[in-house]
């Protein structure tokens, strides 16, 4: 069926008008370009906050091989295989320090280590190189080393000396070759840790002693024990200042004995001793209460010079009194000749 001309033309005018009302009604504006459309803002970059340089590394010291050229006039030689190095006193000093060890007695030389292993690292260990000169140790005190209380007085010293002391590693030992004496020490009870060990050897000489002192710990006496035949063909004596070479005729024989060595308590100044026997036996009478005593003579004349002198001056002070007061009677005129007298 055909629709009528009036009917198709609202069907088109509706299809063609729906568009328009699909949003709301229109709204004039006029023709202008919208304006052009701000690009987001953009967002700083974040930046990591700044990371702290790491100081540098301090470069392990290098150390020396061969013949070394020591300070002083020792008359030791030190001459390093390529198995080892040797580092200056200095750093020796600071190997101690860091360790907590004790510096031996005597004049610091040197430090001795195993190649490849670095003075400053916390676990490693190393033998320090000294030199007494005590003058010519004899030999003849070498049985009292095995005393059976020699180790209680090693203890008693080492308290004297602020130093821990658990016992004995190695028990003292003295060879004529050489000669050597040879001891280890702990300073702490077996598993404790830290750097618990102390080897030492010392090497006799003619005008003195060279001593080997090696730091570490219990778990490396092993390795000490097996290097320290190694370290006593480093050092020697040159010749003419050998134990051998001993002179009793010009030579200064030492005070010092084999156990003093190990204990570290220097002997007594024999001329201080001599200086005393020859003042006689000590007047007690001088100490304490003695000494009141022993000064009671002085003590009495001073009190009597005391005595004299006020009794002298009350004297002088009463007759400057009667002066004065005849003074005055003799001026008074209402006094009679008996009353003046």
């Amino acid at each position: 069926m055909r629709l009528p001309a009036l009917a198709r033309a609202l069907i088109i005018a509706a299809i063609f008008t729906a568009p328009a009302y699909a949003d709301g009604p229109a709204v004039a504006t006029p023709d202008v370009a919208a304006p052009p459309v701000a690009p987001p803002a953009t967002q700083a970059p974040v930046r990591a906050a700044p990371v702290p340089a790491e100081p540098a590394a301090t470069s392990a010291p290098v150390g020396q091989t061969g013949a070394i050229t020591l300070p002083g006039s020792t008359g030791l030689a030190i001459n390093v295989p390529q198995g080892y190095r040797y580092y200056t006193a200095d750093e020796a000093r600071g190997f101690l320090q860091r360790n907590g060890a004790a510096n031996p007695q005597g004049d610091i030389l040197g430090l001795l280590l195993p190649a490849g292993a670095d003075p400053r690292a916390p676990d490693v260990w190393g033998t320090v190189v000294s030199y007494q000169p005590v003058g010519h140790i004899s030999s003849a005190s070498a049985g009292q080393l095995t005393a059976p209380t020699f180790e209680a007085d090693v203890r008693a010293a080492r308290v004297g000396q602020n130093r821990p002391f658990e016992g004995f590693a190695a028990a003292p030992a003295y060879a004529e070759a050489g000669p050597t004496l040879t001891w280890a020490e702990r300073s702490a009870a077996p598993g404790s840790g830290g750097r618990d060990l102390r080897h030492e050897q010392r090497l006799l000489g003619r005008n003195g002693v060279a001593g080997l002192t090696t730091v570490g710990s219990a778990d490396q006496l092993g390795a000490v024990t097996a290097a320290a035949p190694d370290m006593l063909t480093m050092v020697a004596f040159g010749a003419g200042q050998r134990h051998s070479d001993f002179n009793p005729q010009s030579d200064r024989a030492s005070d010092w004995t084999l156990p003093a060595l190990v204990t570290g308590n220097a002997p007594a100044d024999p001329q201080a001793e001599a200086a005393m026997v020859a003042a006689g036996p000590i007047d007690t009478t001088q100490t304490g209460g003695g000494l009141l005593g022993g000064m009671f003579p002085w003590i009495a004349g001073g009190v009597a010079v005391l005595a004299g002198l006020g009794y002298l001056a009350a004297r002088a002070m009463n007759r400057g009194r009667r002066e004065e007061a005849d003074l005055d009677d003799d001026s008074d005129p209402n006094l009679t000749p008996s009353e003046r007298t």
